[in-house]
């Protein structure tokens, strides 16, 4: 804010200095007073109506995803290079898979001694059943018993026919769980983003790769808790940041951070001391806002870089909306000094 009274501390002094204004004290008291009248409405207007971010923490950020925790899975090989751009179902890195493989062999075994279990049980009942018939065509010439006896075996073998067809089906869901599990070991990127630093390599158990979404960019700003009641949905937003400087960039108010970190309570059972909640909150935090915007053409803002931003906050009367001048002005020779920042 301070940068927007420049212009007029140079016209005061350039009027001294040539004359046109004589340096007196009624003079200087008129200058001088009209600078801090000039200051504190800057200050009102940059405070409730025209909120800036003065403390150049506006962040450009991006939703990701942590692509398969790992805790005791090895990696087999890493596709992919730093910061590299990639599309949805791209192969991103894989993972060994001699456990599930060995695991899927060892049950199409099992399926296949199930299968030939029940041929043996069926041949089996089949001889019984002819037996039964021979001693039934017998009558009065054969035991009551051995009939008897040849039901009961073929009762029994039919039962554990399906005892193994029920083995059978527990194997085919083991055998899927399994397929499931080893196509997983492929590591495939979910939707379209960017990579950050690839800090896995091969023969690692224990990491992770996390993947931004980039076609969902937004802007984090903060805003002074005295400017909370002004700032609604949808208002227009401006802001800039290092990676193109001396740029602005348009936007819209998407939403008011509620929760902040200050606001959280520990899930531990137990009182908070008094000496941490007054630590945690002697600094002005104020909170935040996400600001939705759309690249243009031909642009990639970066995910990370910093800068500044103004919103134009509800006024009392729509007379003053000449104040959005304030906060505008400010973002933009906050954004022109963006120039001599890397010097």
């Amino acid at each position: 804010m301070k940068e927007i009274m420049l212009p007029y501390v140079f016209l005061c002094w350039l009027l001294v200095k040539t004359g046109v204004v004589r340096w007196t004290l009624k003079n200087a008291v008129i200058i001088v007073g009209t600078g801090v009248l000039l200051a504190l409405a800057l200050f009102t207007a940059h405070r409730f109506w025209s909120p800036a971010d003065l403390t150049d923490s506006t962040t450009v950020k991006a939703p990701h995803a942590v692509l398969s925790p790992l805790l005791g899975q090895e990696v087999e090989q890493v596709f992919v290079e730093h910061n590299q751009i990639v599309q949805e179902g791209d192969l991103i890195y894989t993972l060994r898979s001699e456990d599930s493989a060995s695991q899927i062999e060892g049950l199409n075994a099992q399926k296949k001694a199930g299968h030939a279990e029940i041929l043996a049980l069926t041949h089996q009942m089949d001889n019984d059943k002819k037996q039964l018939d021979r001693l039934t065509k017998l009558n009065d010439f054969a035991q009551e018993s051995q009939r008897d006896d040849l039901r009961t075996r073929i009762e029994s073998t039919d039962a554990k026919i399906a005892a193994v067809n029920a083995q059978i089906l527990s194997i085919d869901a083991q055998i899927a769980t399994a397929v499931w599990q080893n196509e997983r070991r492929e590591v495939r990127a979910p939707f379209d983003g960017q990579l950050s630093i690839t800090n896995i390599v091969q023969g690692t158990r224990v990491g992770n790769m996390h993947l931004y979404d980039t076609n969902k960019k937004f802007v984090e700003m903060r805003i002074a808790d005295q400017t909370y009641r002004n700032i609604e949905i949808g208002q227009f937003a401006e802001f800039y940041v290092d990676a193109y400087p001396g740029e602005i960039f348009r936007g819209r108010v998407h939403s008011l951070t509620t929760g902040t970190g200050e606001a959280r309570v520990s899930v531990i059972n137990g009182s908070q001391h008094v000496r941490q909640h007054v630590g945690n909150n002697t600094g002005s935090h104020g909170r935040t806002i996400v600001i939705e915007f759309e690249e243009p053409e031909g642009y990639n803002v970066p995910i990370g870089a910093t800068g500044s931003g103004w919103v134009s906050a509800k006024k009392p009367h729509s007379a003053l909306g000449f104040m959005d001048i304030i906060g505008a002005a400010t973002v933009r020779l906050k954004a022109y000094k963006s120039y001599l920042s890397a010097l």
